[in-house]
Parts: structure tokens; sequence; C-alpha cells
């Protein structure tokens, strides 16, 4: 199996990942890159790909902007371009998804490789995983983490309402798409029951949607235990003993007593992480001070003042508790520490004192934190809301209990300090247990004996959007022909009945579409009278809109493209100005991105375009102007023309220009018979078109007129494999 992961915010990278160091950063970000490095270990995976967005910002790392990152044997992150190169948080990024769906075809193609799954993380990447898989007729996975709906009840109970939720983060669009990647999914994989039964269970599901609890896997290389110090030091790795070593430094700074059994404390500072209970707990217990020192890990820090409001609110009022109970001396807050020797040396720290790890958060959808404290020996306490049971249950290696009871956490934190016979067994049950529950074989294991169960049976996406994938065709021919339909396609129908009939024996390896100045509903009707039914793709209004087949699916992704500094209410405020330039009728003229006017007889072209040009320059959007038949002016994006969607049709389906054929008969047709497209003039051509002779483009003028003359280009450029000769 070929596998797709997707992961599309964060900061993705095979070494040193930076867990923690914004709210896009948290365990999630590890999971996806080990998932996919242990998966390509396994003998029935042929290749994973873990894709994100590529990202070329001097604030981060330049590793970000690679492509292509190698994590091992058949194993990379693969980075695509989508919404620019800055780093943004990911509720940034929803209007350009479609991009990355244009950019992962377009990649996906070109490896020649078709995936046998799609598997989306999060709701960004769920949507686009959804959009892929429907494109390759796959199965569609889908692993939402952190929901919407339940992130939306905890902000309104925090006073937030619905219009800042929307400004903040686009919370209804995100439960939007989770509720379609549900009604889409053929898998929804999550970490725990909990997430399954209360998480989802607030949206709503197909009675037949599968659903399987596979807990993450812990990196026992890395989340080794304590003891092994003690036992086996001269194998350990020179990069662990220094980052202990740095650890405890850091520590010393903050502790009086540094031997003191310690209380351990990693999260993000966000308010749901609840660590101001944990901070109270321990301010207000002499007993617990007295017994151990607490150091709080909340996130990664250099200003506190430079950082987003809700952490810099959560780390002020750390700061603050910390002065009020006079914690000085016994409370650490050190402002960094890496995820991957730093966390793990600290978790052995720890254990090394008898000491215990401390999850107060209001809930926890998983708890990484917890399975890997408990790989190490270290024991814990934490919140009964969420995964938590589930680990309880199956590695017994701490006590849960509800943390917004004051004195059941500080009781239980007492328990497990001052128990000696409790801490070792919670010990040793967390070493020997986790190895039997959360490892990545058995993760693996069990992922992929679901993969090959919906591989094996037809897939739901397409079926659920009520349509065959867009452009499946598309991704399986190797070359494709684009023709006008005015006096090209159309005008001898015998010609035109011959095409088709070739194109319908060559079907299996060439596409066909056409492409007009025409609204879709006026190319709908030439389609509908010369009975045209099998059809690949539309490039309709000069070049501004790109459907698939016969059910005219939009193709979103050029959409996004197009809206690329287009400003089309400053144009049409700007061309009201001009006495001499009327807008068109609504009717089929006027889409999202063409504008249409008429010019006034009265007015020279040549005065009156200079003057067009004036005003639309001061809108500083970035156009095009079409004048054509001394009348008419169409004002498109940019982006916008037929050649320019005819060759991002070549760039997203991976078939090369020289294998697609373009036909056309006029001026209006110029820009997509230039180039290093098959280009095709018929033989019935208009005068202005005859100067492509003399070009040193890639131009064939054919003898015959009509459909005609497009069969014989298509034979000139050896596109068909047995050309029906006309008839007499």
């Amino acid at each position: 199996m070929y596998i797709q992961l997707i992961s599309l915010h964060g900061l993705l990278r095979g070494e040193n990942i930076e867990m923690g160091r914004d709210a896009d950063t948290g365990g999630q970000v590890r999971y996806v890159v080990e998932l996919a490095k242990h998966l390509a270990q396994f003998e029935e995976v042929e290749a994973v790909d873990l894709f994100t967005r590529r990202i070329r910002d001097k604030r981060v790392s330049s590793v970000y902007g690679e492509e292509i990152e190698e994590l091992g044997p058949n194993c990379r992150i693969v980075r695509l371009p989508c919404g620019g190169g800055r780093y943004v948080r990911k509720e940034r990024l929803w209007p350009y998804l479609d991009e990355f769906v244009d950019n992962m075809i377009a990649f996906t193609r070109r490896s020649g490789r078709r995936p046998a799954v799609v598997h989306g993380h999060y709701a960004d990447a769920g949507y686009v995983a959804c959009e892929v898989a429907s494109v390759f007729d796959v199965p569609f996975v889908f692993t939402g983490h952190s929901l919407g709906k339940p992130k939306l009840d905890y902000l309104q109970e925090e006073g937030w309402t619905i219009e800042q939720a929307n400004k903040e983060l686009t919370i209804e669009h995100r439960i939007h798409v989770e509720q379609e990647c549900l009604a889409a999914a053929d898998l929804v994989i999550t970490s725990t029951r909990h997430e399954r039964d209360t998480q989802y269970g607030k949206y709503h599901r197909d009675a037949n949607l599968r659903f399987e609890v596979i807990p993450p896997g812990t990196d026992l290389d890395r989340f080794f235990p304590y003891y092994e110090y003690d036992i086996n030091a001269n194998e350990i790795s020179e990069e662990c003993k220094q980052a202990r070593i740095r650890m405890q430094q850091s520590l010393a700074r903050f502790h009086f007593n540094p031997e003191k059994p310690l209380v351990l404390a990693l999260c993000r500072p966000d308010r749901r992480k609840n660590i101001q209970a944990l901070i109270k707990a321990y301010g207000e217990s002499r007993e617990l001070q007295a017994i151990a020192n607490l150091a709080v890990f909340a996130g990664i820090r250099e200003n506190i003042e430079t950082m987003p409001d809700n952490e810099r609110q959560v780390l002020t009022d750390m700061l603050l508790l910390m002065d009020r109970y006079d914690l000085y001396g016994k409370m650490a807050v050190p402002k960094q520490h890496d995820s991957e020797f730093e966390v793990p040396e600290l978790y052995r720290l720890a254990a090394s004192t008898r000491g215990i790890f401390v999850n107060s958060a209001f809930i926890e959808l998983f708890g990484l934190t917890f399975i890997e404290s408990s790989a190490t020996g270290l024991p814990f306490v934490g919140t009964e809301n969420g995964g938590p049971q589930d680990i309880i249950e199956n590695c017994r290696s701490g006590i849960i209990v509800n943390v917004n009871e004051q004195e059941a956490l500080t009781d239980a934190m007492i328990t497990m300090l001052t128990d000696e016979e409790r801490w070792s067994q919670a010990s040793t049950d967390g070493v020997n247990l986790v190895r039997k529950h959360y490892s990545w074989e058995t993760h693996c294991d069990h992922y992929l004996s679901c993969l090959k169960d919906v591989v094996s049976t037809p897939v739901k996406t397409p079926s659920v959007v009520g349509r065959s994938a867009p452009g499946a065709r598309l991704a399986e021919v190797d070359a494709l022909l684009m023709t006008d339909i005015d006096n090209t396609l159309i005008g001898d129908d015998d010609a035109m009945h011959r095409l088709l009939a070739l194109l319908k024996e060559n079907r299996a390896r060439i596409g066909f579409g056409v492409a007009s100045g025409r609204a879709l509903e006026l190319v709908e009707e030439i389609l509908q009278k010369h009975d045209i039914t099998e059809l690949d793709v539309i490039v309709s209004s000069v070049g501004s809109e790109i459907y698939y087949g016969r059910d005219y699916v939009p193709d979103k992704g050029w959409a996004s493209r197009l809206r690329h500094k287009w400003y089309p209410d400053r144009i049409r405020a700007a061309l009201d100005e001009l006495p001499f330039i009327h807008q068109q009728p609504e009717d089929h003229t006027q889409r999202e991105f063409k504008l249409s006017y008429d010019l006034d007889e009265t007015i020279p072209s040549d005065e009156a375009l200079p003057r067009i040009h004036e005003v639309l320059d001061r809108t500083k959007s970035a156009y095009s102007l079409i004048f054509s038949h001394g009348t008419f002016v169409d004002i498109l994006p940019h982006r916008a023309s037929k050649g320019k969607a005819i060759r991002y049709l070549s760039d997203k389906w991976n078939i090369p220009l020289d294998q697609i054929a373009t036909a056309g008969d006029s001026g209006n047709d110029h820009d997509m018979l230039t180039g290093r497209t098959a280009a095709i003039v018929v033989g019935n051509h208009d005068q202005e078109i005859s100067k492509l002779r003399d070009s040193s483009h890639r131009v064939y003028f054919a003898d015959a007129h009509f459909a005609q003359g497009i069969i014989e280009g298509l034979d000139h450029y050896g596109l068909i494999a047995q050309p029906i000769e006309a008839t007499a």
C-alpha cells in the first residue's frame, strides 16, 4: 500500500520537533511523524508520504521550506505551497485549501503512484484528504483529533459569543467541514472510547460509519525507564546524558532543595490545561510543599509580553500565583525545553526522585503525556475527563480525579508521593503495560488491518457527494484535446460525429474538453443541441471557470487561484466613472471572475482603452482586459484565460503540454494556441490567426475545415491510434 497522510498546520520535521512552540504544535505533530515512520517499516506498505504546508519564513527553521524531507526508507515529508510562505495559525488557512488540493493532486500524478488511502488529520486536512481521495477514487480516512463542537461549547462557557468564535477561529466553518468529513469518510480513527462516544457524539453520524479506537504508540527508544541509568548507563546515548544535565541545571536554578521528589507538569500555556489548579493546590498545601518541589514546563517562551493573548494571560497568572503563595525556591518555571531529548529526561529525573507527573487539564482527548511518563516509570495524577480513563484501565499507572475539586487533586498527589508501595506498583505497571498497549507496533498492526478492510470494499466518498469523482478520468489519461466550439468543433455535423467517434475509440488514453468564451449555461445549450455527452472538462467564460464532466463539478482550486488580488467591487466602481462604457446585462455575462461591458461605438477604441486601463490601474487589482469585435470589453483576473486554464490543467493532472492538443479558428483562441501545446488551427480559420504561421510556436495549420481539421491535427501530432478518414 502507498499511504498518504496529511497534516497541514503546525511545524512538521523529522528531528527536534518543536512541540509546545504554539497552539498548532501539540502532540498531534509528533504523532503523525511517528505514525509515518513506523508504518513505512511494515512489509505490506510500499511507501508513506506525510503531506504538509511548505513554509518559507525567517521566523522559523529553513527546514520547513524544503519540499522533500526523507524520514527513512520509503517514508518522507512532502511540503507543498499553500497560501504563501508565511507561517500562520491554522484558522487562517481555510481560504487556501483548494490550492493545496490541486498541488497534492499534481504531485501525486507526477509521482506515478496511486494512493491506497488518503488520511487527513484535523478538519483542514480532512477537507483536503476528502477531495484528493475522491479524485483518485480511493478510501478517505479521517482523524479529527480536536473537534470544533466541543471547543465551541467550552468557549461559550468561558463567555465567548458565536461571532467572536467565528472571527477568531472560524469555528462554524470548521464544524461544517468536520460534519462533511464524517459524511464522506470510509473510516474514522480515534484515540480513545471517550473521543469516539462523547466528542464525535455531538455530530450527526451514519449508523454504519466505521469508527476504530487505535491509541497512538509511544517511542519506547526515547521513553525508556528511569532505572536504565543505574543498570545500563553505558548504553545510553550522550545526547540523553547531556539533556539530563541541562535539565538538572535548569531546575537547580529554582529549587532550594533539589533532592526532594519532583511534581512535574508539562503542557502548553492554554487555559484549558488548567495549570492554575495545580499551582493553587500545591500553594495551599504545606504538606505538599514539605514533601516535594514543583516544576511547570508550560510551552516555550522568550518574552511573555510578545505572546498571543491566551498564552500571555496563562503565563502571567502562573507567575502571579507563584508570587501569591511565595513559592520561590519550591517552584520552577523554566522557559525552554526540547521535546526530542529533554522531555524524556524530565520524566526520568522526576521518577528517579520518586516524584509524580501531574496533568490537571479540564479534559484530555487522549493524554499522550500520561503514556510517556508511564513508559519511563513515572506515575501520574491527572484529570478523569477523557482519554485517561482508557490509560488507567490499560496501564494502572496513576490516579485520575475530578480536577475541579482541589481537595481530591491534593489528596491524590500526596497519596502517590507518600505511599511507597503504591508508587512502586504504578511505576512497574506503567513500564510493562505501556509496552503492551501503546507501542507503535501494536498501533500499526491494528491500523493496517483496518486499512486492508476499507481498501477491499467500495469507497464511500464519491457516492456521498452525489457524483463520480471529478477529474478521476483526467488522472488516468495520457493526452487531452481542448477545442474551441464555434467554427471549430461545430460547423460540420458529419465531421463532428467522426471526431466524437474517434475520441470514443481512444477514450482510455485521450481526454476531451472544450474551451469557450461563453458562460457555462450557454456552453451547456450547445452541448445539448449537438448531443455531445462524453466530455471530461469545460473551460468557460474566457478561461475564468473550469468544470468537470456533464455534472459540471467546479474546479475550486482554479477559483481559489483566481481570487488572488481580484477586487471586482473596486473595478465596477471605477468603471462607473466612465460614460462611454456600460455593464452588460447580468444574464450569463457577469460572473464571479468575469465582468463584461459594452463600449460605445461613438468613441474610438484606441482612445477608450488607455483611459479604461488608467482607471483600472488605480484599483490595484491584478486584471486582464480582453477587447473583441470592436465593442466587447471583458475584465478578468490576471491569472485567467483559456490558455492559462489549460496550462493549469496540465500541471494539476500531470498531462504534459505537448500531449495536450488545442484547437481553434480565431484570435480569441490565440493564447491557447501558443506555447508548447500541440496547437491545431482548422482550415476555415480567420485571417487574424494566420500570423501564427510565421511564429516560433508549435502550430499545425490543417487543410480540412471544422472538426475534420481537428482530426487532421491529431493525426499530425500522433495523438490518435487510428485516424478516421473523412468520408466522400
